[in-house]
């Protein structure tokens, strides 16, 4: 009964999210996953040969669906092909959907009827424990997960995120966050980046390269990232800043959540795109055309959104990309939580091939994760080349597109920790309340204080309400 219950409490949301939506895809952005077959090795793997034909005696090939956020031609299509010459009697269709609220909707209602969908990606933690409290998620213990994460994966299991300590996803990509910059723009304005910059030196350059430029409104930075406001309380504090240290009540009362109400004062000071114009574009989530087409200097990202600046044919432009880490609130508060482990793959509870999609997870993860670097996806398998990767990411024409050295250092730092959540409690509910607060709050409708206070309030409700149950 409280599964039947789940279940239509998931139906009921994502109907009543069907008028939602924004547009293009996602970075993806988080979880882990377990399960392995008896005939799994040591390392968690299953033999594609082997799953060719572990559950159809017929002649016929079986056929696994799978739909992820990333359109076919950006990589998907590549490696399920590779896949599908590979293993003639277990042949991958993809299926691409849009990761906004009306494509989540879309895939969620598609399982929940019964449509075949045996593998699918999440992006966000609110969207995974979600779908796994409705049973749309198998656990995949079953599988050999933890070998494999330990054999396979970049930092041991460093980076994966457990639902109520179980793997219901494993991510597919590394991600490290920060700023993608118009090297142009910091040429004529004689700017250098500065080493270990921080939020001041940040709203600084940022004021330094608001103004005007062929007649056209030029932002210093953007103040979303995927669909968040900017935050550097984030990289501050880590996994679970949203929690207090025992995860029972929120943790916006903690003082690194005072730089996040910076972004509000980067959209007053005309250094940052003002809400109002953030919303009506629908620029929360992907903003990389204002950056393309000049119209931000700084833009928060990570190395999926690069594919948009290779493509030259719709986002056609003369400047340099170059990169810099986030800043650190002060001078005093290392920032080191710069990285996620995201795009969890996922394989659907209604599947009735399971062992044949835990060998295709297997292969996305490893030997077909060379496809997925045209599409900025980092690779997590740990016996890829850091060379190849950069090469798969930038691409031929990097030395035209790309600040190289500025990508290496960024994006390839060792010292860069993973961001990891272990609490999940509301997580969903948190993050909708942080959303609209930080709009209100953006908006001129609340001031600071109540900012905070209404943000403090509400999550600890809601926390504890789900705690109590």
């Amino acid at each position: 009964m409280k599964k039947l219950m789940s279940l239509l409490l998931v139906l009921i949301m994502v109907l009543s999210l069907a008028a939602c939506g924004s547009e293009s895809e996602t970075s993806g952005d988080k979880t882990g996953d377990k399960e392995t077959t008896s005939d799994s090795s040591a390392s968690g793997k299953t033999d594609s040969q082997e799953a060719s034909g572990s559950s159809d005696a017929s002649d016929e090939p079986i056929k696994l669906v799978v739909w992820g956020g990333v359109p076919g031609e950006s990589g998907p299509q590549a490696l399920v092909d590779a896949w599908n010459a590979e293993n003639p009697m277990v042949q991958v269709e993809y299926t691409r959907f849009v990761n906004d609220d009306t494509g989540n909707t879309k895939l969620d209602t598609a399982i929940l009827s019964g449509e075949q969908i045996d593998v699918f990606f999440t992006y966000s933690i609110d969207l995974l424990k979600k779908r796994v409290e409705g049973g749309l998620v198998e656990d995949l213990a079953a599988f050999g997960v933890e070998d494999f994460v330990k054999n396979e994966v970049l930092g041991a299991g460093v980076g994966q995120v457990l639902i109520d300590g179980k793997y219901y996803g494993l991510p597919t990509a590394k991600e490290p966050i920060g700023f993608m910059i118009n090297q142009t723009m910091l040429d004529e304005a004689g700017i250098t980046i500065p080493d270990n910059w921080t939020l001041d030196d940040f709203i600084e350059i940022a004021g330094k390269l608001s103004g005007e430029k062929d007649g056209q409104k030029v932002y210093g930075t953007h103040g979303y990232y995927a669909g968040r406001p900017l935050d550097f309380a984030l990289t501050a504090i880590g996994g679970d800043y949203f929690y207090s240290q025992d995860g029972k009540a929120s943790n916006f009362d903690a003082p690194e959540f005072e730089a996040n109400a910076k972004v509000k004062d980067l959209m007053d000071m005309g250094y940052a795109m003002p809400y109002e114009e953030v919303f009506s574009r629908k620029l929360e989530a992907y903003a990389h055309p204002a950056f393309l087409n000049g119209e931000v200097a700084m833009l928060p990202f990570s190395a999926w959104m690069l594919r948009y600046v290779k493509d030259s044919e719709n986002f056609p432009h003369d400047f340099v990309t170059t990169f810099a880490p986030y800043p650190a609130i002060d001078e005093t508060t290392p920032n080191d939580y710069q990285a996620y482990l995201n795009n969890h793959i996922c394989m659907s509870s209604n599947s009735e091939y399971k062992e044949e999609a835990w060998a295709f997870i297997d292969y996305w993860l490893t030997e077909g994760s060379q496809y997925m670097l045209t599409a900025g996806k980092m690779p997590v398998w740990n016996k890829v080349d850091e060379d190849v990767v950069v090469a798969g990411v930038l691409g031929e024409n990097s030395q035209v597109l790309f600040d190289e050295a500025a990508y290496r250092s960024v994006m390839l730092n060792g010292d860069l920790k993973y961001i990891v959540d272990t609490y999940t409690t509301a997580y969903p509910q948190v993050v909708q309340i942080y959303k609209e607060e930080s709009e209100m709050f953006f908006l001129g409708a609340t001031d600071k204080a109540t900012y905070f206070e209404n943000l403090k309030t509400r999550a600890d409700e809601v926390i504890a309400a789900e705690l109590n149950e």
